[in-house]
């Protein structure tokens, strides 16, 4: 009897080990959001009042986005332009303009800063996202 309560005793143990280890169990950590990284590209194109003009491309290279707005300073400091996407979902490596198709912006030399501001597609996080582009002389 006295060998008979003892392995009683010791399934019981083992039971309440299991169910007590079984219900620890780890939490999944959340996995750090993705930060869009976005390369500009420019094109000289002549403007319709003479001389020449920029029209800015980007893409995101690491992730899909939907992009609210871009706003674009110019390298003197003098004019900051908002071009607003109004929420066009970008593919990743997609390239897409930062300006209507028959507008251009003044070609002035030195370095024109970008700040990108949308959502990702993934999970809907927001961000705002910086770049720049070095234009020189001719």
């Amino acid at each position: 009897m006295k060998r008979q309560n003892t392995f009683l005793a010791f399934g019981i143990l083992l039971l309440c080990m299991g169910i007590l280890f079984s219900s620890c169990k780890k939490k999944e950590s959340t996995p750090t959001p993705i930060s869009p990284a976005f390369i500009v590209t420019a094109t000289t194109v002549q403007l319709q009042g003479g001389g020449n003009g920029l029209q800015f491309y980007a893409k995101c290279t690491n992730t899909d986005v939907k992009m609210t707005k871009v706003t674009i300073n110019d390298p003197l400091g003098a004019n900051t332009i908002t071009y607003n996407l109004n929420g066009t979902y970008e593919v990743s490596n997609e390239i897409f303009m930062l300006e209507d198709a028959t507008t251009a912006y003044t070609d002035e030399i030195g370095t024109w800063t970008f700040n990108f501001v949308g959502n990702l597609t993934s999970d809907g996080t927001a961000f705002a996202s910086n770049a720049s582009l070095v234009v020189s002389g001719k």
